[in-house]
């Protein structure tokens, strides 16, 4: 078994790790919905379904917590580590029977960057020659697809926060109307609803600048697309 952990977490080139990983990168996806839709009222008659989800996800997350605590040494590396503390408070809530704490089980989003992580590990090599222009775009593609899992926890982090902080306020019910005030905020241009709390607001000047940032970062790969297209095909 401390092999099989072993090859699953810390080595990459077996199919071991990439079989390991890829499951779990789908059961953090299929974990953040089923936590971002279970918040949408019309959706209640799937309470029972997104409780079964629920629970898959926690026993296999909890399998996993325990699998990395096997493997690393010293132990406390991980158990105090971002990761580890996030990966603790994505199970935490369900296994202690804590009651519906979104606010605590939304912290699985940040799990994404976990996926950026394993992304980055089976990055696309640079071609070399003639056909470097066209292979090439594999980067950047993958980049495009980094931005995008960016974008999406951004979202997914200010819209729960949102969602939170203004409990009565029609406009944020759930997690994805707070979403779509958040990508609204970014867009910057769109009206969006105020907030009615002084953490509301707060939330609200955070959300602006995380927009400005990400605009930022869409400015700098689309040039960077474009700079390295433009050299490579002179």
């Amino acid at each position: 078994m401390y092999e099989f952990f072993k090859s699953a977490f810390f080595r990459p080139k077996t199919k071991v790790y990439f079989w390991v990983n890829d499951i779990l990168a789908l059961l953090t996806i299929v974990s953040i919905l089923t936590v971002v839709l279970e918040t949408v009222e019309s959706l209640s008659a799937y309470k029972t379904l997104f409780l079964i989800v629920e629970w898959i996800a926690v026993i296999i997350f909890s399998a996993e917590y325990i699998g990395r605590l096997m493997v690393t040494k010293p132990k406390s590396e991980y158990v105090f580590s971002f990761f580890g503390v996030i990966d603790l408070v994505a199970i935490l809530p369900t296994i202690l029977g804590l009651g519906n704490l979104t606010f605590l089980k939304s912290a699985r989003s940040l799990r994404i960057i976990r996926l950026l992580r394993m992304l980055r590990l089976a990055k696309i090599t640079r071609a070399k020659g003639d056909k470097d222009i066209e292979e090439s775009f594999g980067v950047y593609g993958f980049n495009v697809l980094i931005y995008g899992l960016t974008l999406l926890l951004s979202l997914l982090v200010m819209g729960t926060m949102i969602y939170l902080t203004e409990p009565t306020t029609r406009a944020f019910a759930d997690i994805p109307s707070g979403m779509w005030w958040s990508f609204k905020v970014f867009m910057g241009s769109m009206p969006v609803v105020a907030p009615e709390t002084e953490l509301g607001g707060v939330v609200h000047v955070a959300t602006r600048f995380v927009g400005l940032l990400l605009l930022g970062l869409l400015v700098g790969t689309i040039g960077n697309i474009f700079r390295k297209v433009l050299l490579k095909g002179k």
